[in-house]
C-alpha cells in the first residue's frame, strides 16, 4: 500500500519540488531545445519514479554536504556535464592573450577570426552542456528530496505516541514540507553553480599561473582576507539562521494549532487572544529575520569589498609589471578576464549564503527527527493467522510520559473470542488507555498483554492492527471522494464491496442523495457532512475492513437521538462475530454487552453483565443513577 501511494504521488511531488528550476539553469534562456530537454527528462523521471527512492534506514550523514556526497551517484552524470560546461569556457583567457600578443601584433586578421569562431563554438557548447547538466542534476535532486520526504513520513508513522503527544502538528509539517523545500532550494545552486565554479576557479588559476607566476603570487597574498571573512561571519550566520528556523517552527506550530481550532476560537469569541498569540509568534520571526538580514548584508558588503580588492590587486600589479616589461599586454588582459572566474565562487556563496545556512539548519532539523530514538519498540514477527480474537491483560500498569500518576494500575482482564466488552467509568479512569494499549500505540510500563495467547511483544504489530478496526467519537475522514474514504480500510476492495459495506452501515441512503454519489468529493475532515453521516461512513469503512477486533470509542456520544438510532443499527451489524471493546459514557448504549468493566482511577472496580451490576450497590449503580437523574432534569 505504501509503495502504491508513493508512486501515485511521485509525479506531483516532482513537479512541485522543481517548478522553480525552469528558469534557473545558469541564466540560460529557455527555448525550444530546453523545452525538449525538459520534456525528455520529465518522461525519464516519470518512468523511473516507481523505483526505490528511499534513503535506506541507516542514519543520515552529519552535514548537508555529507548528505549530498552520500547521494553522489544520483548527481555524477549531471556534475560531469557541468564540469564539461566549465571546460568549454576555461580556455578563454588564453584565447584573448593569443589574439592580443600574437595575431594583433602580426595583423593576422584570419587568425583572429578563426579564434573568434572557436570562441563562438565554445559558447554554444557551453549552452548545450549547461541545459543538459542542469536537467540531469534537477532529476537527481528531485529524487533525493522525494526520498527524504518519504523517509520523514515513514519515520513519523513509527514514532511513539509518547513522543508525538508532545509535538505540535505544525512542527512536523514544517519538517516535512518547509525544511525539505529549503534543502531542495540550496542543493541545486550548490551542485549546478558553486561546485562547478570552484572547479572553474581552480582551472583558471592554473592557466593564469602558467602565464605569469609572479602576478599569481600577488593574488595568493590577498586570499587571507577571505579567510578572515569566513572566520568573522560564518558562525554568526549559523546562529542567526538557527534562531530564524526555530522561530519559523514555533510560528508554524502556533498557526496550525489555531487554524485547527477555528471553531473553538469563534464560539468563545476569543479571536483577539488568538490574534495576539499569532502576532507574538510573527513578531519573533520578524525580529530574527531582521537580525539575519543585517548579518547577511554585512557579509555581502565585506565580500564585495574583498573582491574589488582582489580585482584592484590584479589590475594594478599587472600594470606595474607591464610597465617594467615583465609581462605583455595580452597577459594582463588574460588576468583581467580570469579574475571573475577566480572570485566567482566567493561571489556566488555571498549570494546564496543565506539560502545555504537555511538549508543547513533545515537539514539539521530533519536529521534530528530521523535520528530521534522515540520510535515504537515493537520488534515481534509473529502473525495471527487467522486471528481468533482473544485478548488478555495480565497485571498491566501504564503511565503516560511526564504524567504524575499511573493511567492503569495492576489491570487484569481476559476477553474471549467474539465477546463484547464495554469499558465504563468517569473521564480519566483509563478507558481509552486500554484501547491504546490493545492497539500497541503505547507499551505497558509493566505487566503483559497477550493476543490469542501470544505476548504482544512477539507480535508483528502492523499485522495485528490490520486485523483491527476502530470507530471513534469524532470520525476522521480524509479529503477525497466518499468511495475513497470507505476504501481506505481495504485498498483492493471492488466498487461493489464498497457499496455493500455502505448499505450495511446504513450510509447508502444519504450517499445516493449526494451530487456525485460515491464520487462526491468531501471537504477536509468531511466538513460537508453531518456528524451522523460521518459516523456511518466510518462504520462502512470498518465493515469493509472485516476485522477480528473492533474498538468503539464512544461512537454515538455526540449524536442526536435519531442519528444515534441509525448508528446503533450499523454498529450491531458490524459487531457480529467479532471481539468488540466499547468505550461508553452513555450506559444505555451498552445494555447488550456480554460484559461490562467498570474502571476507577486506573483500576478495575467492578465487572459483570449490565443486569448484575445494576442490582449491586456499587460504583456502576451510582453511575447509572446519576445518568437517570440527569436525563430527567
Amino acid at each position: 500500500m505504501f509503495n502504491v501511494g508513493r508512486r501515485a504521488g511521485c509525479r506531483f511531488e516532482y513537479l512541485r519540488a522543481n517548478q522553480p528550476a525552469r528558469g534557473c539553469h545558469c541564466g540560460i534562456a529557455t527555448g525550444d531545445r530546453l523545452g525538449q530537454c525538459w520534456e525528455s527528462m520529465s518522461r525519464e523521471f516519470t518512468t523511473e519514479c516507481g523505483k526505490d527512492d528511499s534513503l535506506g534506514t541507516e542514519p543520515l550523514p552529519d552535514s548537508l554536504l555529507g548528505f549530498m556526497w552520500s547521494r553522489r551517484r544520483r548527481y555524477q552524470a549531471g556534475l560531469a556535464l557541468a564540469f564539461c560546461r566549465i571546460l568549454t569556457i576555461a580556455p578563454l583567457p588564453l584565447v584573448f592573450q593569443r589574439i592580443i600578443d600574437r595575431h594583433m601584433a602580426d595583423e593576422n586578421i584570419a587568425a583572429i577570426l578563426a579564434l573568434s569562431l572557436l570562441t563562438v563554438l565554445l559558447i554554444i557548447a557551453h549552452q548545450f552542456f549547461s541545459v543538459w547538466g542542469a536537467t540531469r542534476l534537477a532529476t537527481g535532486v528531485a529524487h533525493s528530496i522525494l526520498g527524504l520526504r518519504a523517509r520523514i513520513f515513514d519515520k513519523i508513522q513509527f514514532l511513539s505516541f509518547g513522543y508525538l503527544d508532545r509535538q505540535k502538528t505544525g512542527r512536523l509539517l514544517s519538517k516535512y514540507a518547509f525544511d525539505t523545500q529549503k534543502i531542495d532550494a540550496v542543493m541545486m545552486p550548490m551542485l549546478n553553480g558553486f561546485f562547478p565554479n570552484v572547479f572553474y576557479s581552480i582551472l583558471t588559476f592554473g592557466i593564469l599561473l602558467s602565464l605569469n607566476w609572479q602576478l599569481c603570487t600577488v593574488i595568493v597574498l590577498v586570499l587571507p582576507v577571505f579567510g578572515v571573512m569566513r572566520w568573522r561571519y560564518f558562525q554568526r550566520l549559523k546562529q542567526r539562521n538557527e534562531a530564524n528556523r526555530l522561530a519559523h517552527e514555533r510560528m508554524t506550530g502556533t498557526a496550525s494549532e489555531y487554524l485547527g481550532a477555528l471553531r473553538l476560537v469563534r464560539v468563545y469569541g476569543e479571536e483577539q487572544q488568538a490574534e495576539n498569540r499569532l502576532r507574538d509568534s510573527n513578531n519573533e520571526v520578524a525580529r530574527s529575520r531582521v537580525r539575519l538580514v543585517t548579518v547577511n548584508m554585512s557579509f555581502n558588503a565585506f565580500s564585495f569589498g574583498a573582491i574589488q580588492l582582489l580585482s584592484l590587486t590584479v589590475i594594478a600589479g599587472g600594470a606595474v609589471l607591464a610597465i617594467h616589461g615583465l609581462i605583455s599586454t595580452g597577459v594582463v588582459v588574460a588576468f583581467v578576464a580570469g579574475v571573475p572566474a577566480l572570485v566567482q565562487p566567493v561571489q556566488m556563496f555571498a549570494h546564496i549564503a543565506e539560502q545555504y545556512f537555511l538549508g543547513r539548519e533545515s537539514y539539521r532539523s530533519v536529521r534530528e527527527l530521523l535520528d530521534a530514538p522515540y520510535v515504537e519498540e515493537w520488534k515481534g514477527t509473529r502473525r495471527l493467522d487467522p486471528p481468533r480474537g482473544a485478548i488478555e491483560f495480565d497485571q498491566v500498569t501504564f503511565r503516560y510520559p511526564e504524567a504524575d500518576r499511573d493511567a492503569l494500575r495492576d489491570f487484569s482482564l481476559a476477553i474471549r473470542p467474539g465477546q463484547k466488552v464495554a469499558l465504563v467509568g468517569p473521564s480519566g479512569a483509563g478507558k481509552t488507555t486500554v484501547a491504546n494499549l490493545v492497539l500497541g500505540l503505547y507499551r505497558p510500563t509493566s505487566g503483559e498483554i497477550r493476543v490469542d495467547g501470544i505476548p504482544q511483544a512477539e507480535l508483528n504489530m502492523r499485522s495485528l492492527r490490520r486485523s483491527t478496526a476502530i470507530v471513534m467519537q469524532e470520525s476522521i475522514l480524509l479529503s477525497g471522494t466518499v468511495a475513497e474514504n470507505i476504501r481506505f480500510a481495504r485498498l483492493d476492495a471492488t466498487d461493489e464491496q464498497v457499496r455493500h459495506a455502505a448499505r450495511l452501515a446504513g450510509a447508502e441512503e444519504f450517499i445516493l442523495r449526494l451530487p456525485e454519489q460515491y464520487e462526491t468529493l468531501l471537504g477536509e475532515r468531511g466538513a460537508t457532512l453531518s456528524g451522523g453521516q460521518r459516523q456511518r461512513l466510518a462504520i462502512a469503512r470498518a465493515i469493509l475492513r472485516d476485522p477480528a477486533f473492533l474498538i468503539l470509542d464512544e461512537p454515538t456520544s455526540a449524536l442526536d437521538y435519531e442519528s444515534e438510532r441509525l448508528i446503533q443499527a450499523g454498529l450491531e451489524t458490524l459487531s457480529r462475530g467479532r471481539t468488540v471493546i466499547t468505550i461508553a459514557h452513555r450506559l444505555s448504549t451498552i445494555r447488550n454487552a456480554d460484559r461490562i468493566v467498570v474502571l476507577k482511577e486506573g483500576c478495575l472496580a467492578e465487572a459483570g453483565s449490565y443486569d448484575e451490576l445494576a442490582r449491586l450497590d456499587g460504583y456502576f449503580q451510582r453511575l447509572l443513577s446519576a445518568q437517570e437523574i440527569a436525563a430527567q432534569v
